[in-house]
C-alpha cells in the first residue's frame, strides 16, 4: 500500500464490500524517469488496488497497526525515514541526528519547516509529539492501541531551541533509535491542532490540514474513504510528488 501511494499525486481509498477496500490512485505519473521527480513528464489515469487493511486511528498516538500506519506514513513527517528501495533510515525532516553523549541523541531540524496549514514545525512540536504519546498511553486514552511501547527507552525529550531536539535515553548508545524515530511512534504532529492528553478527532485533523508529509488528506471517512493530494511544501527524504501541470 505505502509504495503504491507514493507513486501518484492523488490517492482515493474507497470501500469495496464489507471486508475489503479499493485503493484508487489517480493523477499524474512519471514518464521513463523517477516517478517522484518534479521535472519529469506528467501523465494520468488511475490504479485500483484491493486491501483488507483497516485504519484504527488517524491520530498517530492512537494506533500501532499496519492499516493506520500506511495512511499516516503518507501525510505526517518523520525525523527519520527510509528512502524508496532502501532498508536504511536517513534524516527526513531532520537535518542530522547523532549521539552527543552516551545517553543523549540530538536531532537538528531542517530550517523553515512548516505544516500544510502554514503553522511552523519546530522542535516544540517534536517534543509535544513524543510527550503526548506517553501521556495518552498513561491515561488510557489510546485504549491500549498506541505505539508507546516503542518509546520504552526514552527517558525525556527536550527542545532547547526551535531546531534542536534532545532525546535522553535510559540505555546508552541505542543503535536502534533512528529506526524507532521512523516507526509508528515517529509521525510528528502539530501542537496547535492535536490535544495534549486525548486523541484528535479525524475531522478536526483534516479540517485543520495538520499534515507535513508527502501528501495531505482532503477527505476522510474512517474505513470508507481517504483522499490525498500532493503537499508541495514537503521537505523530506522521499521528495515532493509531482502535481498536475
Amino acid at each position: 500500500m505505502t509504495s503504491a501511494f507514493s507513486r501518484r499525486s492523488r490517492v482515493l481509498l474507497a470501500t469495496a464490500g464489507f471486508s475489503a477496500a479499493a485503493l484508487v490512485l489517480a493523477g499524474c505519473s512519471g514518464g521513463s524517469g523517477d516517478p517522484l521527480a518534479e521535472d519529469g513528464a506528467s501523465g494520468g489515469g488511475s490504479i485500483v488496488v484491493g486491501t483488507t487493511d483497516k485504519v484504527l486511528s488517524l491520530d498517530p498516538a492512537g494506533s500501532y497497526d499496519n492499516g493506520s500506519f500506511a495512511v499516516q506514513n503518507q501525510v505526517y513527517p518523520f525525523l527519520f525515514n527510509s528512502p524508496y528501495g532502501s532498508p536504511d533510515v536517513e534524516p527526513d525532516i531532520a537535518e542530522s541526528g547523532e549521539y552527543t553523549s552516551p545517553n543523549e541523541f540530538t536531532v537538528t531540524l531542517k530550517p523553515d519547516l512548516k505544516f500544510a496549514n502554514g503553522n511552523a514545525l519546530t522542535a516544540s512540536d517534536v517534543k509535544f509529539t513524543f510527550d503526548r504519546i506517553a501521556t495518552i498511553a498513561a491515561n488510557g486514552a489510546d485504549n491500549g492501541n498506541g505505539p508507546s511501547s516503542l518509546l520504552a527507552n526514552v527517558e525525556s525529550v527536550a527542545a532547547p531551541d526551535d531546531t534542536t531536539v534532545v532525546f535522553t535515553l535510559k540505555t546508552a548508545n541505542d543503535q536502534t533509535f533512528e529506526q524507532v524515530l521512523s516507526s509508528p511512534a515517529g509521525p510528528i504532529v502539530d501542537e496547535d491542532v492535536f490535544p495534549a492528553d486525548a486523541l484528535a478527532d479525524p475531522a478536526d485533523i483534516v479540517s485543520a490540514n495538520a499534515f507535513a508529509g508527502q501528501y495531505v488528506i482532503t477527505d476522510f471517512d474512517l474505513n470508507q474513504l481517504v483522499a490525498y493530494a500532493p503537499n508541495p511544501d514537503y521537505q523530506g527524504v522521499l521528495r515532493r510528488p509531482r502535481t498536475a501541470a
